[in-house]
């Protein structure tokens, strides 16, 4: 099939398959590859009607796990018992999410990439806010309004250290991005430390998605089955629709689908009172009427504002905990990038238009620890898959599916209604989410020789490494004390973090000893640009999606912004010519 548009630059569907997920087809219909050229490319603008349903395709495509986030933090920082808390965290989160989205496709990478809070920065949550001692049992069932606010600066100082950390990490991510410094990270950063490092990221996370889904282990287990059907048996086929379409419905939507029959058995079950009304008996928590008098109480609209949860504050071990995750999320995010490209049909990200990702990423982290989500933002993998499936690159949809986001920021009751949704439903979905985590860190491994002694030593022994110490910690508590209590902090945040631990061994390992080439994953970047040019589609020169949306006849013009490392002239760090000329007539060597 080709993809032909008319002269108004409308899609035609008589030869093409829809961008909004209902596909045309009939019976002698041939299977294409699984990715060819784009319906709509990065430059392309759509009609408004495909604009506004491919963005509201994307919303909810990454709905249920940018919610299941914010959900995920709300317990190292006691805000699971408020859920007044917990809907102004998701609603700040959304608002975050369509901000960073628009300075990044706008003005960062200027790909398609929807941005989320990253899974990288919730270890290091959980170890800071342990340090400030656990969280309270539950509430007073009729709190008066002095215990609300006594307990609300408990918790908001929780927050307010997470703040902190991020905000001081995120300056560290703006210097790397904007100072040309992505380079030398990429320099000892392989395969095998990606690898070590995403799988390290679920570590943290499976006792939260365990407790979660233990409120009700029968809910829970019903919705991950629906999401395994839907996605994994039933995303072949679509349902018919008129004018010979057919809605991609299992594809797009199966975790949405999972939880909304799910949510619909719980709400039947709570009306006809077969989950018990005692909060002490067990299945309470799957009742869909928990929240109502929060729900029916909560405002209609509020903006979220910077400094809503208190100033933050800075500890040195929270710093170098989220310094960490900062990294963690460049390595995710570059990976991210390049599969964007790829899937997009334009080049590899030049190395000016990583720089400026990376910094307009640290830059969005710098906003969200101002208006308090906890978590910092990167690229949301999810969504780069959608234009996969889709063959819709198009900038101005991104733009609206984060406008999408901000709304739903500012609707404050839709953020109560999403912090309803009963726990053993988030705790299905984030499960099976984890293991789509770990699996793209194995998949990073396609670009080494992986059945050799030294990477099978290396993967072995940073996972051990990376499992082993914390769960010591875990199990030993107070077991270092070296005299100095910022030390200890320090050596609690480094050496409870798995995906420090694990990512430093990796990293240290695949540097120090020898190996092939092959071994190695060398120049695994440059197999992707290859993979691109390998299609046809184009040369893999540079691209004009990657200029900036203004001033590039000034800049061109201009000799020396070709130095600045986040300007689309700039080529690298080079010698002047002089300098040049001088080394190869002392050694004859250029």
């Amino acid at each position: 099939m080709s993809a032909n548009k008319d002269e108004d630059g409308n899609f035609n569907m008589t030869d093409n398959p829809s961008a909004v997920g209902l596909m045309a087809t009939d019976s002698k219909r041939k299977e294409e590859p699984a990715i060819t050229g784009m319906i709509y490319g990065v430059e392309d603008r759509p009609p408004w009607a495909n604009i506004v349903l491919m963005g509201i395709q994307h919303f909810s495509v990454s709905f249920s796990g940018l919610l299941a986030m914010p959900l995920i933090i709300v317990a190292p920082l006691c805000f699971h018992l408020d859920r007044n808390l917990v809907s102004q965290l998701i609603a700040t989160s959304f608002f975050m999410c369509g901000v960073t989205t628009l300075l990044q496709t706008g003005l960062g990478s200027r790909l398609p990439i929807l941005q989320g809070m990253s899974a990288t920065f919730i270890g290091p949550i959980i170890i800071m806010t342990n340090l400030r001692g656990p969280c309270p049992e539950s509430l007073p069932a009729n709190a008066t309004e002095g215990e609300l606010d006594e307990f609300r600066e408990f918790a908001y100082g929780r927050m307010q250290v997470v703040q902190g950390s991020l905000i001081l990490a995120s300056f560290v991510q703006v210097l790397i991005g904007f100072t040309g410094f992505v380079g030398v990270l990429l320099s000892v950063i392989g395969p095998i430390t990606l690898a070590s490092t995403l799988i390290m990221i679920c570590i943290p996370l499976i006792p939260i998605a365990t407790e979660s889904c233990g409120t009700h282990w029968g809910i829970a287990s019903l919705c991950m089955l629906l999401i395994v059907i839907f996605s994994q048996f039933l995303d072949k086929y679509n349902i018919p629709c008129p004018g010979k379409r057919k809605l991609a419905l299992f594809t797009f939507f199966p975790i949405l689908l999972a939880v909304a029959i799910t949510w619909l058995l719980c709400l039947i079950l709570t009306i006809t009172d077969v989950f018990p009304n005692d909060p002490a008996k067990y299945g309470y928590k799957a009742r869909t009427d928990i929240y109502n008098t929060e729900i029916k109480n909560s405002v209609w609209l509020r903006v979220p504002y910077p400094g809503q949860f208190g100033l933050p504050q800075v500890t040195f071990s929270g710093f170098v905990g989220m310094a960490v995750a900062v990294i963690a999320g460049i390595i995710e995010s570059i990976g991210d990038y390049h599969a964007c490209a790829l899937i997009a049909c334009v080049p590899p990200p030049p190395t000016h238009a990583i720089n400026r990702a990376v910094g307009m990423e640290g830059l969005g982290c710098l906003l969200a620890g101002f208006w308090g989500t906890g978590c910092g933002y990167t690229s949301y993998s999810n969504n780069v898959c959608t234009i996969g499936i889709t063959k819709v690159a198009s900038r101005p949809v991104l733009y609206f599916s984060a406008c999408i986001y901000i709304i739903a920021g500012v609707f404050a009751k839709f953020a109560m209604f999403c912090a309803a949704i009963p726990e053993a439903i988030i705790g299905a979905t984030l499960a099976c989410t984890l293991g789509m985590v770990a699996s793209c860190g194995f998949a990073n491994l396609q670009y080494v020789k992986v059945d050799t002694s030294r990477n099978l030593f290396i993967l072995g022994l940073a996972l051990v490494i990376g499992l082993g110490i914390p769960d010591y910690l875990v199990k030993n508590p107070g077991c270092i004390n070296t005299g100095a209590e910022l030390l200890d902090q320090v050596l609690d945040v480094i050496l409870g973090s798995p995906l420090m631990l694990g990512g430093f061994t990796a990293c240290l390992l695949d540097n120090l000893v020898r190996g092939t080439p092959e071994e190695k994953g060398t120049g695994w970047r440059e197999g992707i640009g290859e993979a691109v040019a390998d299609r046809e589609i184009h040369e893999v020169t540079e691209h004009k999606c990657y200029d900036l949306p203004f001033g590039m006849a000034w800049i061109r013009r201009t000799e020396w912004t070709r130095y600045i490392p986040f300007v689309p002239t700039f080529n690298g760090f080079q010698k002047p010519k002089r300098c040049r000329k001088a080394h190869f007539e002392a050694t004859g060597v250029e």
